[in-house]
């Protein structure tokens, strides 16, 4: 699948971590340089009775990776080793349902 992140093309894909050692210790990640997000399949020892919700949460988290990365901001933030903050990375994909609903309710988008 393709996406466009502020003007720049992206390309989602689903992988087994099998095919993808990065996705042994991970279920998902953003690679700016290739402009890719990566989110795993259901691996066989997941215990998430709602995987799909789960992976959804992902891509979202992954995404929000690739608008930092589009917006200039990929290695300026607190978290050094990945380039941003990954609390607020995770509050903002697993909030952003609600707020999309707030800001449509409020007629402000």
């Amino acid at each position: 699948m393709k996406i466009n992140i502020l003007g720049s093309e992206w390309t989602i894909e689903y992988r087994n971590a099998d095919a993808d050692p990065q996705l042994k210790e991970n279920d998902g990640y953003t690679d700016h340089s290739v402009k890719l997000i990566v989110i795993a399949n259901k691996k066989d020892d997941c215990e998430i009775q709602d995987f799909q919700c789960m992976q959804k949460e992902n891509l979202r988290h992954e995404i929000i990776h690739a608008f930092l990365f589009e917006s200039g901001l990929g290695f300026n933030l607190e978290h050094c080793e990945f380039g941003h903050e990954e609390t607020m990375i995770d509050w903002l994909a697993i909030q952003f349902p609600k707020i999309l609903e707030v800001f449509k309710e409020a007629d402000c988008l």
